[in-house]
């Protein structure tokens, strides 16, 4: 239960919550230990083929100690995160189902305390977050985990589904929403829209799984050429005067897209997106009056700040196109598989894969750097949850919720 709290008071409490399920799990393996070692060896060995590319790519990096750096920390979030979700898939489900619905209980008292606190004035968020600026934002203090909270929140739901807690999940499902949406965090938000509306479209339309694996593909190859995205002037006011930081976004993808059509193929390096030349220019956004002229700054800040805030370009930028195909083939074969295990095709089952899916895709192509530490440790805790709440049997709870819902979809 401790997760939840830790998760939003803590900036790298879904590190702490990947490596404390790891570490239960792994207290939990004895007679079970053999097979979920060399599954998650098995795992490893399909990200691979991209962690060597990672460490080759030091050889012309910008910075070649700090992609081997990256190189290593990356290499021991994704070996715990593939023994967390071998564990998730081989232990007893009777082992399992207590850490899912303490899982639950600690996020939804962490839901009920974030958003009690920030109706009044997000006094704690200040404490646990340290001092901020006069009239900084509170809700922004609790972003990382209102996102990780949002990714995580369709698995989890239909875990309990499954298991037949309904009032929990219901409960669950509502502080989540709440706590998320009274955030400050558009990525939480937007991932909190994507997850439900994935749950949804699919669980109505069983095919649209499909089509949304091929859109993530062709999206990933297809991304650069899509800019730099031209805007006319009343588009770019209106953005300067409601989303200044949406405007933003598109200066920053298009100095990237510039920089991955320098190098294609092999890309900049790891890391290079926070040594980028010319990365540290000044970029000024001004509201439009009236008469659609510039007026007061709305936004200043630099043409890339630290990441591009899209995972697929900053791939492209700093791993080039073979990373791209080292890392979304490999992803797309893991999602494509897991539409096809048998056991796992039932409608709901199959809703939930594409609901998680579209909640971390729709985080990854707006916000934050995609090695984020906090961010690759949620996207395998959300995946070690979705494989539990697949395990689980078909109840009579999904048959409740649709009369064929046990059928095999389309």
């Amino acid at each position: 239960m401790s997760i939840g709290p830790l998760m939003y008071a803590a900036s790298v409490g879904s590190v702490t919550a990947m490596l404390l399920l790891a570490g239960a799990a792994v207290a939990l393996w004895r007679p079970s230990g053999v097979p979920i070692i060399a599954k998650s060896i098995r795992g490893l060995a399909v990200v691979a083929p991209l962690l060597a590319w990672m460490l080759a790519s030091a050889t012309w990096s910008l910075n070649g100690e700090a992609s081997v750096v990256l190189t290593l920390r990356l290499t021991i979030l994704f070996s715990a995160g593939m023994l967390l979700v071998a564990s998730f898939s081989l232990l007893s489900l009777e082992l399992l189902r207590r850490p899912l619905i303490a899982l639950a209980l600690g996020l939804s008292a962490a839901a009920a305390i974030v958003a009690v606190d920030l109706a009044l004035g997000g006094h704690l968020a200040r404490i646990l977050h340290g001092p901020r600026p006069v009239g900084f934002d509170p809700g922004l203090d609790y972003g990382r985990a209102a996102t990780f909270h949002a990714v995580l929140l369709v698995p989890i739901l239909v875990g309990l589904l499954r298991l037949g807690a309904l009032r929990l999940a219901a409960g669950y499902a509502v502080l989540a929403a709440i706590a998320i949406l009274e955030t400050s965090s558009l990525s939480a938000k937007m991932a909190l829209t994507a997850g439900l509306v994935g749950l949804a479209a699919v669980f109505i339309v069983p095919q649209l799984r499909w089509a949304g694996l091929i859109a993530l593909g062709f999206g990933a190859v297809t991304l650069p050429l899509m800019f730099p995205a031209p805007l006319n002037p009343e588009v770019t006011c209106w953005l300067a005067n409601h989303k200044p930081s949406a405007l933003h976004r598109l200066e920053i993808w298009n100095f990237v897209a510039e920089h991955i059509e320098q190098r294609p193929i092999a890309g900049w390096g790891l890391d290079a997106a926070r040594r980028l030349p010319g990365g540290g220019a000044p970029v000024t956004i001004r509201r439009c009056d009236a008469a659609q002229q510039p007026d007061r700054i709305a936004l200043s800040s630099e043409i890339l700040p630290l990441h591009p805030h899209n995972g697929i370009l900053q791939v492209w930028l700093e791993l080039g196109g073979v990373g791209i195909l080292l890392s979304v083939a490999p992803l797309i074969l893991v999602i494509w598989h897991a539409f096809r295990v048998s056991v796992w095709r039932s409608r709901l089952v199959q809703a939930m894969i594409a609901g998680t899916v579209a909640a971390a895709v729709s985080v990854a192509f707006v916000s934050f750097g995609i090695w984020q530490e906090w961010f690759v440790s949620g996207l395998f805790v959300a995946a070690a949850c979705a494989v539990f709440a697949a395990r689980q049997s078909t109840a009579a709870v999904e048959d409740a919720i649709s009369p064929d819902a046990g059928g095999r979809p389309a």
